[in-house]
């Protein structure tokens, strides 16, 4: 991001980063707290405000102007911000269904998509050895949804919709993430997240409006939280990334797990299944051996690899 600040240490990039695994983990314990009595559209609404304030905010300290945001990729911010909200829409849904470590897990299966799919959509070369990881990846997101609850038990006749939303959720990301390459370094960090944010606000209010249940004292407190603390998330991973290498960084971003599990434990009782936890560790393990792949080749053509892309 734009934004300007003091290089930190690798220590300070690595927890800067856990802080921002961290308050993700938060945010999607608010959101399943929040999905048993309020709309995904509502939620998705509130949410979306304090990134609009960051986006301002940054905007503010990288120009000097909050709402110098002009930009001339129109189209891709609006494709951005109907991905983004397909991305949340599906993933609070299946939260509605699915234990945290269970939505979690699944959703881990993000960067297989990114590079199933970055050939056919955006013409990068994937070898072998990659394409081998992609499968393996996805024998482990095949476990960890026969592992997700169901209602008797019987996978084949009653499959857990809140898993198969998680990973259409993890599809919509991988696209998000991949349409952010098409236009990273031709607008700036500020505009792209202004504009997203604005074109996703306008977009599901009117909808929370039709389904719109007034929060109780508490309940606005938790709402508050999910949107704020997603916000300082994405602050606490711009400042990481900006100091620290992706390869050092990655490894952090699967301690969302850890979280999830302690969350879903904590205050719904929910204990990760051995089948859960084998499945993630597939996807996890494949994930981290494609990124080493990628700074493998970057390296080899004396170029900086870029770093993951921050969440929405």
């Amino acid at each position: 991001m734009s934004a300007a600040g003091a290089k930190l240490s690798p220590a300070g990039a690595m927890f800067f980063m856990a802080m921002g695994v961290l308050l993700f983990g938060v945010a999607d314990a608010s959101v399943k707290w929040l999905t048993s009595g309020y709309s995904t559209w509502q939620i998705l609404a509130v949410g979306r405000v304090p990134a609009l304030i960051v986006a301002i905010g940054l905007t503010w300290r990288a120009t000097g102007n909050p709402f110098r945001v002009k930009t001339s990729f129109f189209r891709f911010h609006a494709m951005r911000s109907v991905l983004i909200m397909l991305t949340g829409y599906t993933f609070f849904e299946g939260l509605r269904d699915l234990p945290l470590a269970d939505a979690i897990a699944i959703a881990f299966a993000a960067p297989l998509f990114v590079t199933a799919l970055s050939g056919p959509l955006i013409g990068e070369k994937v070898g072998a050895r990659r394409w081998a990881a992609v499968g393996v990846g996805f024998v482990g997101v095949i476990i960890a949804l026969v592992a997700a609850p169901r209602p008797d038990g019987d996978f084949f006749s009653h499959l857990n919709i809140g898993a198969i939303l998680v990973l259409v959720s993890a599809f919509f990301y991988a696209l998000t993430l991949i349409t952010l390459r098409r236009i990273s370094g031709k607008d700036s960090s500020h505009n792209i997240l202004f504009h997203t944010s604005t074109a996703t606000l306008v977009i599901v209010c009117p909808l929370a409006a039709m389904d719109w249940s007034w929060p109780t004292g508490t309940d606005w407190a938790i709402l508050l939280l999910q949107g704020s603390s997603a916000a300082l998330a994405q602050l606490c991973m711009i400042r990481a990334f900006r100091s620290g290498e992706a390869s050092m960084l990655a490894p952090i971003e699967y301690t969302a797990l850890i979280w999830a599990a302690f969350f879903g434990w904590s205050i719904w009782n929910e204990i990760p299944t051995i089948q859960t936890l084998g499945g993630a560790a597939i996807i996890i393990a494949a994930n981290l051996y494609i990124a080493q792949r990628e700074v493998h080749h970057a390296r080899k053509k004396d170029m900086v690899p870029e770093n993951p892309v921050l969440p929405e």
